[in-house]
């Protein structure tokens, strides 16, 4: 056991080695619909909780991967780096930040966002036609509609598919992780 995890050296490696790739920042997030059905979107990967291995993504709070994530906090992180050929697939537990405990980094992330990622904030509710719904005014400060998601791991699986194909399992068990490798 180990309490570093060492699939976040690993991812952290990746990111740095395909970081000239934009869409090296982009991961797909499997959740369970509130059908039962699987649901799959793609993120923009906006960092990690400082001192964690937790991702952070954001998202509108009218969207319906919200309520499914309220219904359902399981899912399923899939990021495929195809310059260095790897592969991590985490089984995590999602939350949405709390304004009144983690206000400033909500407020941090929404500083780094670009006018562009922060006006989809403002137009009307995703999934409504279009010109339905209220239009908001853009403000300097997260509407409340902008939702943080943090994606805490609890399995990582990760697979190297370079000359000799690796593959390593990672479970938490609290703040230690243990790893195996198996075969691809």
């Amino acid at each position: 056991m180990n309490k570093q995890a060492d699939w976040r050296d690993r991812l952290d490696s990746a990111l740095k080695g395909n970081r000239r790739d934009a869409y090296s920042r982009y991961l797909q997030l499997a959740t369970v619909g509130l059908d039962g059905a699987p649901r799959c979107r793609t993120l923009v990967f906006r960092g990690f909780l400082e001192e964690s291995n937790t991702l952070l993504a954001i998202t509108d709070g009218r969207s319906q991967k919200v309520e499914e994530i309220a219904r359902d906090n399981r899912a399923q992180v899939h990021w495929y780096f195809a310059r260095s050929r790897e592969q991590f697939r985490m089984e995590t537990r999602v939350t949405m930040a709390d304004l009144g405990r983690q206000g400033n980094l909500i407020a941090d992330v929404w500083s780094r966002l670009s006018e562009a990622a922060r006006d989809q904030f403002f137009w009307h509710p995703p999934g409504e036609p279009l010109e339905s719904g209220e239009t908001l005014s853009p403000t300097e400060s997260p509407p409340n509609t902008f939702r943080l998601m943090l994606m805490e791991p609890q399995k990582v699986d990760y697979l190297w598919l370079g000359k000799r194909h690796q593959r390593v399992i990672s479970v938490s068990s609290g703040d230690m992780w243990e790893e195996t490798q198996v075969n691809p």
